[in-house]
């Protein structure tokens, strides 16, 4: 008889391991349509844009510096020449403040939803000239051409309409590009020799932008402020700067930045810009919001099916519990491995539900129809309603605690932990007083 039960044991570990198989197929399927998600994003980015980066605003001064040259004669001797290079002068704003209102709407690919955005942007800079004069007394170096103001943006094509540009309250013509080669994409603006002539430069800039996902920022004043308002519920602040300032509720939020040159080193930044590469030093300063979505299905399925295997074999601890401490019915193997394959059917119908309905109305419908189905085939297998709906209610109350679980980004593993200690307790509690030497099954 030892040896019956032994056997029966031997083929529910062969089932829970068998398991696995379609657990890992229902994994790789839940992989596959969040890739397929990703692949409608990109879809959609081509056609609207994509996330985007704003850069500036930044006084760019071109100039040629006099220079010394050493060059060798064909009779071993030397002579020195006087020549003229070409360099760009940076100019970054001595404060600079924006203020950003962003509406949000969702665009679908299919049955794949994207977020994307609308911005509007006020820039307002002020650029301290008393340097750049006071540089330009010197006999080595002369102007040569117009100084301008860029704008960089990481993609154009989300610029609606044309940017309205004021310097010193005079309207002023953007051009496209912003003549940066570190940032290229964006506008520029020629500022006439004359304005160069007084302390300050005041610039007003305006700005509508599409974008999708993520806006971001990299300010390049001395001083910054910038201030993002949107009905967007669930925002994520990313870069090196947190805000100072935030609100977030349902309706929206509100966040505010505050950096200093102390803390980005932009003059410095800026100059090894103009010089060669600044990749390092740009992405040292940048920073932004991403829209998120408020519950990622994918990621929640995903967390479910990482628990597949714990369920199942809750639910065939449950099984045997009952026939250790009932003795009234003895259940096959076979009814096993089909209560073992209805149960790895609830994550597939959560995948498929939760694309067309919310997380949590796709997690219990698939769970009540999983746990339904189990309730009346133990109901027919042990001929006892009460124990169908005791199945019933028992496999409910775990999916619940699963479900806070999966919810549970930061606290899924201790919540699983306590889950799984919790059992064990009870399956020691029940079968304290079990004599496992005359167990024998019927």
């Amino acid at each position: 008889m030892k040896s019956l039960l032994t056997n029966k044991y031997l083929w529910l570990l062969f089932i829970i391991f068998a398991l696995n198989i379609p657990l890992e197929m229902i994994e790789h399927q839940v992989e596959e349509r969040s890739m397929q998600r990703d692949t409608a994003k990109t879809s959609v980015a081509r056609s609207w844009t994509g996330a985007q980066k704003v850069l500036g605003p930044l006084l760019v001064i071109p100039y040629e510096q006099k220079s010394n040259v050493r060059i060798a004669l064909g009779d071993g001797t030397f002579k020195t020449e006087e020549r003229w290079h070409k360099v760009l002068m940076p100019v970054a704003a001595e404060s600079q403040s924006s203020r950003v209102n962003i509406r949000t709407q969702t665009l679908k690919k299919g049955i794949y939803p994207v977020p994307v955005y609308t911005s509007l942007q006020d820039v307002n800079a002020s650029f301290n000239l008393e340097s750049v004069k006071a540089f330009f007394r010197e006999e080595s170096v002369r102007r040569v051409e117009k100084a301008y103001l860029s704008f960089g943006v990481e993609d154009v094509r989300g610029i609606l309409g044309k940017p309205k540009l004021s310097v010193n309250q005079e309207p002023t013509e953007v051009e496209p590009g912003s003549n940066l080669t570190f940032f290229p994409s964006g506008v520029n603006a020629t500022v006439e020799d004359k304005l160069l002539t007084g302390k300050l430069i005041e610039v007003v800039f305006s700005l509508e932008l599409k974008g999708m996902e993520a806006l971001e920022f990299i300010p390049l004043g001395k001083s910054n402020f910038i201030e993002v308002n949107s009905d967007w519920p669930h925002p994520n602040f990313i870069g090196t700067f947190l805000p100072t300032e935030r609100e977030i509720n349902t309706q929206g939020y509100s966040a505010q930045w505050q950096t200093g040159i102390f803390a980005t080193d932009i003059v410095n930044v800026l100059e090894r810009c103009m010089r060669s590469t600044c990749e390092n030093g740009l992405i040292a300063s940048q920073f932004g919001v991403r829209h998120i979505q408020a519950v990622d299905i994918y990621l929640q399925t995903l967390r479910s099916v990482k628990y597949g295997i714990l369920t199942i074999v809750v639910t065939f601890a449950i099984f045997l519990l009952y026939e250790l401490v009932t003795r009234k019915a003895s259940i096959h193997p076979v009814a096993y491995a089909l209560t073992g394959f209805s149960l790895a059917i609830f994550f597939l119908l959560l995948l498929a539900l939760s694309e067309h309905l919310t997380f949590i109305w796709a997690y219990w419908s698939a769970a009540l129809s999983c746990t339904l189905l189990i309730g009346y085939y133990v109901r027919h297998q042990t001929q006892s309603v009460g124990e169908g709906a005791g199945i019933f209610v028992v496999l409910n109350l775990f999916f619940l605690v699963l479900y806070f679980i999966i919810g549970a980004e930061d606290y899924a593993l201790l919540s699983g932990s306590f889950l799984l200690f919790v059992l064990l307790a009870t399956i020691m509690f029940v079968t304290r007083k079990v004599d496992w030497y005359r167990l024998s099954p019927t």
